[in-house]
């Protein structure tokens, strides 16, 4: 057993039973990513973007927004004159 394995036992049996439930779910978290980073397999987050871009389209027409915001402010405000 490597030093810093028995530091972190030793630390853990002074421990009160009532805090361990925190030290659980910290090893808990740590050991999920490092499951993550080792298989390569992606959290919800990363499959939930790459759901939203496999439904995004793409439009081959070119939007001048400039000329758009000027024809929508003239149709909104053409009647305050």
């Amino acid at each position: 057993m490597t030093v810093m394995k028995e530091k972190a036992i030793d630390m853990i049996s002074r421990m009160p039973d009532e805090k361990l439930y925190y030290v659980i779910q910290l090893l808990e978290s740590v050991e999920g990513l490092s499951e993550n980073m080792i298989k390569g397999a992606k959290t919800p987050a990363q499959r939930a973007l790459e759901d939203l871009q496999r439904f995004r389209k793409r439009s081959d027409v070119e939007i001048d927004y400039k000329t758009e915001l000027a024809k929508a402010r003239e149709e909104k405000y053409a009647s305050v004159d």
